[in-house]
């Protein structure tokens, strides 16, 4: 199948918005890292199938209204690039003992985070306090975000964007390694 100029082998089925494709990234990165027994090359096609298809996705998000259209075109297009998603789960892969949860487009950090702490900085992540978790996003996903409004439980955050998690108690390595890419 083709996406452009780009054949599509791994990324399938095709979604229709970038929530669906991390989603979907997410678990082949898990099947198929080299750190993980899986083949580079492999690992290089999956990436670049990303890549073409977060360009295409990128402004294109997973509605949560039950009463509306499946998808919306975001207001303002987003300066995120694929590498930006690679580059954290790579990272993140690296983290024993972490429990990650993909939460529409922000990635929530739990488990065993405070042997981490500096480098879950490092990598621009922020502490909650309210929730005892790290959350990454990209910082335009955050402009929204409360609108001086009470802070979000975990549980409507969930409700409203979706959630996909992978944790300790997995029996993988880490729920870091659910994210690698």
């Amino acid at each position: 199948m083709k996406f452009g100029k780009q054949k599509i082998r791994w990324i399938t089925p095709i979604p229709d918005n970038v929530e669906d494709l991390k989603s979907i990234y997410r678990k082949l990165a898990l099947e198929n890292h080299p750190d993980r027994g899986g083949d580079k090359i492999k690992m290089q096609e999956i990436n670049a199938e990303y890549s073409a298809l977060f360009e295409e996705l990128k402004d294109i998000h997973k509605s949560s209204r039950p009463d509306g259209p499946k998808t919306y075109r975001a207001e303002a297009a987003t300066k995120e690039t694929p590498e930006d998603f690679i580059n954290i789960c790579a990272e993140l892969f690296k983290l024993d003992g972490l429990e990650v949860e993909l939460c529409g487009r922000w990635l929530w950090i739990g488990g065993n985070t405070r042997q981490h702490k500096e480098a879950l900085k490092k990598l621009g992540c922020k502490w909650s306090k309210n929730k005892e978790k790290w959350s990454w996003h990209f910082p335009e996903d955050a402009a929204w975000q409360y609108k001086g409004k009470k802070s979000w439980s975990m549980d409507r955050i969930r409700d409203r964007f979706g959630s996909e998690r992978l944790g300790a108690d997995d029996d993988r390595r880490s729920g870091a390694a659910a994210l690698a890419g």
